[in-house]
């Protein structure tokens, strides 16, 4: 008897010490808007609830309003984007999310496979890796991610348990009896600001630049996983000020596509801009990410043009979609 009340004492101290670590870590983790917090988030969001999963840079999460497409289209989306997010980080995120989610659609941005050469953007690395979960395709992510110190992105709390003269109010809002208010984030990072920029032209590159071999390397990993789920992948590319370089793999990209039977919707055409409505000496907040006039007027050209193109349903009134009402956002003030 004396030795099972030794053990049951144990098994307690265990779970306090367990909840109480759990705890500090819920107050210590890191929270960011340029991909922390829109990993983090996906795993809080309903059960099989997200109907287009969207992938990719800041480009995503600063552009696109799931207000908007929720409002207006009755589109369940979420943002899954980190600051120049690769793909490889991309493909990781959606082995992740199809845990727990089925989606209808996902939408893949192809800028930084178009800007960026490097076979390991060490730059942001932290902002698309410390929101996942530890779980084994963590461990791959940190490997495709990490050339070297690879280890170092699995456990957060080596980096972080030294935070507390930074603590501020949105570190004691992450507990279970938060996740209400947790799951009203879609993603959607506002920038505001206003930044006068003269429209781009580039129909005169005709040429191709092929992406990276790990670039797209990865990009197949994303066709064949959303091909054996039988979910649709659309490839798109938002307006910014794009270099004729980027507009070359666009190129490449475009035909590949084609080949494989996609869609991709490459917004940095002179015809989209007018579509789409979008303005350059009003519509953004730098030189690469719309304000939230512009990020308006992408939206709703964007949310049509997915509608006509994918069977995609109008969830609004249907149960157990309340979280995307009255969505949460954050905004940002530029650099």
């Amino acid at each position: 008897m004396r030795k099972r009340k030794k053990w049951v004492r144990a098994f307690v101290f265990a779970c306090l010490l367990a909840m109480l670590l759990h705890a500090v870590d819920c107050v210590l983790c890191v929270k960011s808007q340029n991909g922390v917090d829109q990993a983090r988030g996906l795993y809080l969001q309903p059960y099989q609830k997200v109907d287009v999963l969207f992938l990719g840079s800041s480009h995503v999460h600063c552009n696109v309003d799931t207000r908007i497409l929720w409002e207006e289209q009755g589109i369940a989306a979420y943002l899954c984007s980190g600051a120049e997010q690769p793909l490889w980080n991309s493909y990781h995120y959606l082995v992740d999310a199809l845990k727990r989610q089925k989606p209808k659609l996902v939408v893949l941005d192809m800028y930084s496979p178009a800007r960026y050469y490097e076979d390991y953007q060490t730059e942001w690395i932290h902002e698309n890796m410390d929101g996942m979960r530890f779980s084994y395709n963590k461990y791959l992510a940190a490997r495709a991610s990490a050339e070297t110190d690879w280890a170092d992105h699995l456990f957060g709390f080596v980096k972080y348990h030294t935070r507390y003269a930074k603590l501020g109010r949105q570190d004691f809002e992450n507990f279970i009896w938060n996740r209400p208010m947790q799951q009203r984030f879609k993603g959607y990072t506002l920038i505001s600001g206003e930044a006068q920029l003269t429209q781009p032209d580039m129909s005169y590159v005709g040429q191709e630049r092929a992406m990276t071999p790990k670039s797209e390397e990865y990009l197949r990993k994303i066709m064949e996983l959303t091909r054996k789920n039988h979910i649709p992948l659309a490839l798109v590319s938002a307006p910014y000020l794009l270099e004729e370089e980027d507009q070359e793999v666009y190129n490449y990209i475009a035909r590949l596509a084609q080949e494989n039977g996609l869609l991709f919707l490459n917004y940095n055409t002179t015809q989209l801009y007018r579509e789409a409505g979008i303005d350059f000496a009003q519509d953004y907040a730098d030189h690469t990410h719309l304000n939230a006039q512009g990020g308006a007027k992408y939206t709703r050209h964007l949310g049509k043009w997915l509608k006509d193109h994918y069977e995609i349903p109008d969830r609004r009134g249907e149960k157990g979609y309340a979280s995307w009402e009255g969505q949460k956002i954050f905004v940002q003030k530029p650099d």
